[in-house]
């Protein structure tokens, strides 16, 4: 507790400091923050010397600093006996609240209105507007590739949009929020579907030329259920599929969701722009995740990438490779249309967890354990979004703690800026009162030449190490105890032991981070990353095949001797987990590419209870398992490291070629230097 307290006087210290030595910065770049007019004009976005902006209606650079569900709230049973907030509980009018909550989010330094906020102009902020206009249209799960779909969009886009249109102070529209692009899901499903059904068709024709006809060629990658012999077969009501171990169904999975993604796109832009000419196109609001084909599939199709953002550690660290890779697979800027914290300490009494949501373990949000941490952790990430280049806003989710034993769905966080009771967390409030303020100018500085991340991108193999003046990498030395069963990654110093240079097969990206350390004793690592499985779409009896989980590779060469381990994590059927599996990690020692020996996870290796797709894995490899007594410093040593997803559906690796081959085997590696 003490340790984090300092930490968060450290930050609001070189603030200060930062304000003393460059007086601009008490100012922010964008004067639209305050009230403007902005009735006729347009909002836009630009790339400035390398950094993206939004660009307000007098053509000045804007970093949107907002708060979602900024509303009075509403009257109920849970209000009037003070389990949930009300305008009416506090205030003699509506006019009263508006005023005061304008003025109160003025100093702390917001400019614009999130999600789900009250629209009036009396406000006097930007707005951001959440239509769901896909789920409305029934694009999602109905019939993507319906004819019709296009005009039932634009007919649903010009009613959902009629309240907003002349709106002076709107920015633009969210299509739809978190209903994220799930490959398998959307394959089985529509799979499913009838025959009448457009999309099943699409699915039908694209499996079959695939596969040029061949039902043989069809089973290397599938195996069908229901006794389903044929390609008509395929065209039932029902029909169903299952991935076959070793085979590469999953680009065809991947292929399909591509098409439903651009589909969506192509098709939500058009009607939000026909519908409001002049409004930006926001994006879907991707769920704390993003599946790189969705990304690629977007074009020109969005004005602004919405994400929401789960942060991946307690202490505001926001792993760089999720907005390095946005960057790298498209030229769009990135909002954070949601990030948030909670804590078990709070005003609201809120237990953070979501009562009857089978998939959300109580705390899967981040969550901790008092508002001091809270404060802490969630002004390292304010800063660190505004850090990315691409990034050109971050929105809090939300301005008041969720009701007592939860709102519709059940969801009770701590999430407010007040609680329930009206009254605002003192220092996550002072917070961004002091940290909003220099954020323009934090931004402005963040252009970079982005990091290497596709084979297109770099030499690869045995040709990237024989460059002439490649220098070994600098591995630093832990002066910190890291323990390996913690369930926490918040002693790691993440910035010093942060590694670069991961490459991916093009188009792709990595798909995560590697943080690597020593100590005498041995390597620590761990790794943050995003996967999704769904282990029953995979045809397998008993366990579930390690070739097909998610992998960790770290190879040591010592005196030309290959030491490699790997890391799998093996989903097990469990239903008392919210997606009815678990986990486990297992240990191996791989010789020849090929698991030799099995090792004791115990003490070495954990995987952070992060619900899936976030992946984070801690591990440590004793110096002895590599043939030596202790690590020393200057100690020189050749090593690789590589990621696998589940399905081997993505790979990255830290040298060589990017190929499932070489990863299980490597031949290439990187000269490291302890210190």
């Amino acid at each position: 507790m003490i340790r984090h307290i300092i930490a968060l006087l450290v930050v609001m210290s070189l603030c200060q400091l930062v304000f003393a030595q460059d007086p601009e910065m008490r100012t922010p770049l964008n004067p639209s923050s305050d009230k403007g007019d902005f009735k006729g004009k347009k909002w836009s976005t630009a790339d400035i010397d390398g950094v993206q902006w939004l660009i307000d209606p007098d053509g000045k650079p804007f970093y949107s600093k907002g708060v979602n569900k900024v509303t009075p709230g509403n009257e109920s049973e849970k209000s009037r006996c003070g389990q949930a907030y009300c305008w009416s509980n506090f205030y003699a009018s509506i006019e009263q609240w508006r005023k005061q909550i304008s003025s109160q989010l003025r100093d702390w330094g917001f400019n614009t209105l999130g999600g789900w906020s009250d629209d009036s102009p009396d406000l006097g902020f930007p707005l951001m507007v959440d239509l769901e206009l896909g789920r409305n249209s029934r694009f999602h799960w109905f019939d993507p590739f319906d004819p019709q779909m296009e005009q039932k969009t634009l007919e649903k886009a010009r009613e959902l949009t009629a309240a907003y249109r002349d709106l002076p102070q709107l920015i633009g529209y969210f299509s739809d929020n978190e209903v994220g692009w799930w490959n398998s899901a959307l394959f089985i499903w529509f799979l499913k579907a009838p025959w009448e059904n457009h999309t099943k068709r699409f699915l039908w024709e694209m499996i079959y030329d695939n596969y040029k006809g061949s039902w043989e060629a069809f089973l290397a990658d599938w195996s069908p259920q229901g006794g389903a012999r044929d390609f008509e077969n395929l065209k039932n009501a029902g029909a169903s599929l299952k991935l076959r171990p070793g085979g590469n169904g999953i680009r065809l999975v991947d292929r399909f969701m591509s098409a439903c993604a651009k589909r969506y796109y192509e098709l939500m832009y058009k009607a939000i722009h026909t519908a409001h000419p002049g409004a930006l196109a926001l994006g879907d609001r991707l769920p704390l995740y993003y599946h790189q084909d969705a990304i690629l599939a977007m074009g020109d199709n969005v004005d602004v990438i919405s994400t929401n953002y789960n942060v991946d550690v307690a202490d505001g660290w926001v792993a760089p490779y999720f907005f390095e890779g946005l960057r790298k697979l498209s030229h769009k800027p990135v909002l954070v249309s949601e990030f948030f914290f909670a804590a078990a300490e709070n005003g609201s009494g809120n237990r953070n967890e979501t009562a009857g949501n089978i998939h959300a373990k109580p705390g899967h949000l981040m969550t901790v354990p008092t508002q001091a941490e809270r404060t802490w952790g969630s002004g390292n990430a304010l800063l660190s979004f505004a850090q990315f280049p691409n990034v050109v806003g971050a929105h809090w989710f939300q301005y008041c703690d969720e009701p007592l034993g939860g709102r519709e769905d059940g969801e009770d966080y701590n999430m407010g800026l007040i609680d329930i009771s009206n009254r605002p967390y003192q220092g996550l409030t002072l917070n961004f009162k002091d940290l909003n303020p220099v954020l323009e100018s934090v931004h402005a500085r963040s252009a970079g030449k982005p990091e290497k991340g596709t084979a297109n991108d770099a030499q690869g193999g045995e040709g990237l190490q024989k460059s002439v003046g490649v220098q070994p990498v600098r591995i630093v030395r832990a002066d910190y105890r890291i323990d390996v069963s913690d369930q926490s990654l918040i002693e790691w110093e993440k910035g010093k032991t942060l590694l670069s240079g991961f490459i991916a097969p093009a188009p792709y990206v990595p798909f995560g981070d590697v943080h690597l350390t020593w100590r005498p004793e041995g390597f620590y690592l761990f790794s943050l990353s995003d996967t999704y499985v769904d282990p029953s779409f995979l045809d397998y009896k008993d366990s579930f095949p390690r070739s097909e989980a998610f992998q960790l590779h770290f190879t040591v060469d010592v005196d030309g001797k290959r030491n490699h381990l790997a890391v799998y994590l093996i989903p097990e059927n469990n239903s008392s987990y919210p997606d009815g599996f678990e986990i486990k990690p297992q240990l191996f020692r791989l010789g020849n590419g090929v698991p030799e020996q099995k090792l004791s996870i115990e003490g070495h290796v954990q995987r952070i209870e992060k619900s899936l797709p976030h992946v984070a894995v801690e591990a440590f490899f004793p110096a002895k398992w590599f043939g030596l007594d202790e690590l020393k410093p200057g100690m020189r040593l050749r090593a690789n490291i590589a990621l696998v997803s589940y399905f081997r559906e993505f790979a990255m690796v830290w040298a060589g070629n990017p190929e499932i081959k070489q990863i299980s085997d490597p031949q290439v590696f990187k000269e490291l230097v302890l210190e």
